[in-house]
């Protein structure tokens, strides 16, 4: 007995609860449990209390290059305010006791994560709809804030995770998202790009695949794309589809014929859900592995996705799949990919069609026989031609959604001309043409490509200051600085030639477009 009246004492932690923090609960501190988890039958759990002793930060003994496009070099130290305090379990039983009993810490991380960042959980989910979301619809904003708010617990460890890579994308620079402080943003980035590629990788080791896991892979990727690592994108968006591979996510029939047998309307709602969900995903892996794919440095290398069959259904568009659980399923389109002519594709449905078309041009370089692979390529040539005259005019000379699908057709454009021109064989008769008429006819078609790109240039130039303020890549995708270098590469090629005055003035123009494309905005320079 205690001298406090007899009552026995109650052993109690140092801090709160991980559901007591997550639901913003009064916690007893009890232990073993508190009295909120004792009274609501929940796992009680407590986050360890990290060491008093400072610790000096790991240095990262081989950082990534510098991007393509000149960026800094960011510094080696991961701030030690980023390093993860606790070990993840990597043994094969530990998934369910990482799935119950660390999930609270892991968001606990996470979320201390992204607070250092200056931002909130809000803050980066709304930054995140309002702008990637349109170019990229991969995430279900239904599932994604259900799974935010789940009731009597804490946020799933591979959902965590998938937060973390929200706050990089968000918190990118190269995206042309506002800087709060300048340079000094760009190592802080770096280091989140650090940190959440290592808890990314050991929460894969002790979860099995699953859907945002894949997408943290696949966000992950399309960062290191975006700083000009097309390599190390291209490896990344690989282990991604491997995933998805084992998560079954390419299966829509499997998913069809799930959703057939569900009889409960709450339960086919969610499976519906879930489906299209998984679907966008795939999609999402499908088309960034071939848009990396144009861009690495060793060609001969295997796509690791199959591009879907031209009877499949294009992915559904984010205005769609964010309004799914009030949607009748039976209205959802059914466009296939071959359909190029429909006007009610959108604009991540365009973009579905050009990678099928960038694909098809992959395949092409595949032909042995060369006359056959050039009139192959030159029936290519006349198909995203005519694509591009239908999605231009959807575009309507602004800077928005179906902008992706034109930059991707483009490059399908250089990457198809580019080969041609490095063809040396010595008789080539294909469509009653000499080679030397082929490589004639590519530089006419890269001359005019070349235009294209410099009137998408301009137009990024002519936006006003009050549009430039706003977030560029709801306008811009991340593949435009991309194509922009692919015109100054031909500019740079032809500069030899006597009829090509226009494309020496063109550079200057790129030029401009790509530093107004990668200017960094800070809050204090908002003076419009």
């Amino acid at each position: 007995m205690a001298a406090d009246g007899g009552r026995l004492r109650t052993a109690q932690a140092a801090q709160a609860c991980v559901i007591c923090k997550t639901r913003k609960k009064r916690c007893d501190k009890s232990l073993p449990s508190c009295a909120y988890c004792t009274r609501k039958g929940l796992d009680c759990v407590y986050a360890p209390v990290p060491s008093s002793r400072n610790h000096s930060a790991p240095t990262v003994e081989n950082p990534p290059a510098a991007p393509i496009w000149g960026a800094r070099r960011p510094m080696n130290l991961v701030p030690s305010r980023m390093i993860l305090s606790a070990k993840l379990p990597s043994d094969k039983t530990s998934a369910e006791a990482l799935q119950f009993k660390n999930r609270g810490q892991v968001y606990l991380q996470v979320h201390g994560i992204i607070r250092s960042t200056g931002q909130f959980v809000d803050d980066i989910s709304a930054r995140y709809f309002q702008g990637f979301h349109s170019h990229l619809p991969i995430i279900s904003r239904i599932r994604f804030y259900n799974n935010l708010i789940t009731l009597g617990a804490a946020p799933a460890a591979d959902f965590s995770v998938l937060l973390l890579t929200i706050c990089l994308i968000t918190h990118a620079p190269a995206l042309g998202y506002q800087s709060r402080d300048g340079a000094s943003r760009s190592v802080e980035q770096q280091s989140l790009y650090f940190t959440a590629r290592s808890l990314c990788a050991q929460v894969q080791v002790s979860c099995p695949p699953s859907v945002p896991l894949i997408q943290a892979g696949l966000l992950l990727a399309v960062y290191e794309y975006t700083h000009g690592r097309p390599d190390d994108a291209f490896v990344t968006i690989a282990g991604s589809a491997r995933m998805a591979y084992g998560a079954r996510i390419h299966a829509r029939d499997c998913h069809q014929t799930e959703m057939a047998n569900t009889a409960n309307h709450n339960a086919d709602t969610e499976l519906l859900l879930r489906t299209e969900e998984a679907a966008n995903t795939w999609w999402g892996i499908v088309i960034c592995e071939r848009i990396f794919f144009s861009e690495v440095t060793v060609v001969d290398q295997p796509l690791v996705t199959l591009f879907p069959g031209r009877d499949t259904r294009l992915p559904i568009e984010p205005q769609i799949l964010d309004q799914l659980d009030i949607l009748d399923p039976e209205s959802l389109p059914n466009i296939p990919v071959s359909c190029l002519t429909s006007p009610k594709v959108g604009g991540f449905s365009r973009t579905a069609q050009a990678t099928c078309l960038l694909d098809q041009v992959f395949k092409g370089f595949e032909t042995p026989d060369i006359d056959s692979r050039l009139l192959q390529l030159d029936r290519l040539d006349t198909n995203i031609q005519a694509f591009l005259s239908l999605a231009m005019p959807e575009c309507q000379g602004q800077l928005g959604i179906f902008c992706a699908a034109i930059n991707i057709a483009i490059r399908a454009l250089f990457t198809l001309h580019w080969h041609i021109l490095i063809l040396h064989p010595q008789t080539v008769r294909a469509n009653f043409k000499s080679l030397e008429e082929w490589h004639k006819r590519s530089q006419e078609a890269l001359d005019t490509v070349t235009k294209m790109v410099v009137d998408i240039a301009e137009t990024l130039i002519a936006a006003s200051p009050t549009n430039t303020a706003t977030h560029r890549i709801d306008g811009m995708p991340p593949v435009y600085p991309y194509i922009a270098h692919a015109a100054l590469r031909h500019i740079h090629s032809s500069t030899q030639r006597e009829d090509v005055s226009w494309l020496r003035s063109a550079q200057n123009v790129l030029q401009i477009s790509l530093d107004k494309y990668f200017q960094r905005w800070s809050v204090n320079d908002d003076r419009t």
